[in-house]
């Protein structure tokens, strides 16, 4: 074939340039895609090699994620997190169904929790795709939001609950929103309604991200039937939480119940999103926070230049996603709020992987920092890092407690917030401890506790409840026993432990 010869510029042939180039975007797209599936699958199989690790670290909530999920596993379904009102179980199912099959064994849970974000990782791949015409952006995207450290990959495999569940749904309303015809099919809008209500029936942020994509739905195509259809599918969804919020006036309660501080818009930026890097220092920490803001900033312009439907929604759901998150949680968020990270991530790795992309191969150098730096982290909060046949809990020698009250024939007790779903969980049940601080989310456990033949109470080894109940003449009689991190008090029945005051810490 002969090429033709155009007026040269600068020497050089036009068309063979922008040949050259072509042939060099070709490569390129070849080698991000293979990479990204290669990565997607390795950082998978790098999660499961991790749940068999001291990096494995679960506290409380974690370990009621794992109960929930057992009890489903046993036929006990339960549409909502224990002693909550929001924060829907399909994690929770998916993790039950599956320990039907393998057992109840906690790194089945972190298995389901890691696959939820491996699907939200392909929707992210998609959007980013779609929204630049370029799918070497969104392998690129993909990767850098799978690979985004230690602290992002643990919340996936170390699930608070409903995290995982919430982005993916909401990454795929908006996916299902935008992608080919602006006229959608009947089909169409059931899925986009499917999606939004089990969102809505996750958590809060999982609607924040979907809620815009619906609205730009509704925006391109006026048809009032398709909205009904849409709306019943909807509701089919959230019909969980639509049940409660008829019911239970806590539904859509904040569970602040001080005044929200403006502060917390900034310290999501310049705390959180720096804590899930490990930067703790001032310095890094603004940078991170400049940097993020910048990013964003980027996709707004990228968004209004380009005319995209894509990004923008992505942005809007972003924004809202932030604004539920500063005004719904119930702390200060600081450093220890690192998970709610999770839900900017998607954005930010959208715009770096942009940047990252406009000359050829230079996103599969990001790819290759992005895995490095993951890895780097892990080592750098686990230098002594090693294979484990049981998870690490945050508050003490879980296994030596849960050992010395198999021992003792103890089968049901009272405990710290901390301790209790923890021991429970360590033990297979075979010890049931109820919560005496903080949140009281599983009265069966606290009924088998004042059945006990003695109540048996955990503290944690001098903290303020053990300070409390040692020596205290206000107390009833009791013996003081300390095995490893804890206290245990036993006292004759009956004995009303919610009777008295406690500390959560």
């Amino acid at each position: 074939m002969t090429e033709q010869l155009v007026a040269p510029v600068g020497g050089q042939n036009v068309t063979g340039i922008r040949g050259r180039l072509s042939r060099l975007a070709l490569i390129d797209l070849r080698i991000s895609t293979i990479a990204f599936w290669a990565l997607l699958a390795i950082g998978l199989a790098l999660r499961i090699v991790l749940l068999f690790t001291n990096s494995y670290v679960l506290d409380s909530d974690n370990s009621v994620v794992f109960l929930l999920s057992k009890h489903i596993s046993e036929g006990e379904i339960t549409w909502f997190f224990w002693g909550q009102t929001y924060g829907g179980t399909l994690l929770e199912l998916a993790a039950g169904g599956a320990m039907v099959v393998f057992g109840p064994h906690v790194q089945v849970l972190g298995i389901v929790g890691a696959l939820f974000f491996a699907v939200a990782t392909v929707l992210l791949r998609q959007i980013a795709s779609l929204a630049f015409g370029r799918p070497v952006v969104g392998n690129v995207a993909g990767v850098l939001f799978w690979f985004s450290g230690y602290w992002m990959a643990r919340v996936g495999f170390s699930e608070p609950g409903f995290y995982g569940p919430s982005l993916m749904l909401g990454l795929l309303v908006i996916w299902l929103a935008l992608r080919g015809d602006r006229k959608k099919s009947y089909l169409q809008w059931a899925l986009i309604g499917l999606a939004t209500g089990l969102a809505l029936w996750q958590s809060p942020m999982g609607v924040a991200i979907a809620a815009p994509a619906v609205l730009v739905a509704v925006i391109r195509q006026f048809s009032p039937t398709r909205y009904l259809v849409g709306a019943a599918a909807a509701v089919l969804g959230a019909l969980p939480w639509l049940i409660v919020f008829f019911t239970s006036d806590t539904a859509v309660k904040p569970q602040r119940d001080t005044p929200i501080g403006l502060v917390n818009f900034a310290t999501f930026f310049t705390r959180v999103l720096p804590g899930a890097f490990s930067l703790s220092e001032t310095g890094p920490r603004y940078a991170t926070a400049f940097v993020a803001l910048a990013l964003l900033a980027l996709l707004v312009v990228l968004a209004v230049v380009r005319r995209s439907w894509w990004l923008g929604t992505l942005l809007v759901s972003t924004g809202a996603v932030v604004i539920v998150v500063v005004l719904g949680t119930g702390a200060v968020l600081d450093q220890d709020s690192l998970r709610y990270a999770i839900f900017v991530l998607p954005a930010l790795a959208v715009a770096i992987a942009w940047i990252a992309t406009l000359l050829p191969f230079t996103g599969l150098v990001a790819m290759a920092l992005a895995v490095g730096l993951s890895i780097g982290q892990t080592y750098t909060l686990f230098p002594q890092l090693r294979l484990t046949d049981s998870p690490t809990y945050i508050i003490g020698d879980i296994d030596e407690l849960g050992d010395y009250l198999e021992e003792q024939g103890i089968t049901a007790a009272y405990a710290d917030y901390w301790v209790s779903y923890a021991v429970t969980a360590e033990t297979g049940e075979r010890v049931k401890a109820a919560t005496i601080s903080g949140p009281r989310r599983y009265a069966p456990y606290e009924t088998d506790a004042a059945n006990a033949p003695v109540a048996t109470v955990i503290v944690l080894l001098d903290n303020e409840n053990d300070k409390a109940l040692n020596g205290n003449p206000d107390m009833p009689p009791s013996t003081r026993t300390v095995v490893a991190d804890y206290a245990i008090y036993t006292y004759q029945q009956p004995f009303d432990a919610f009777s008295y005051g406690w500390q959560l810490f």
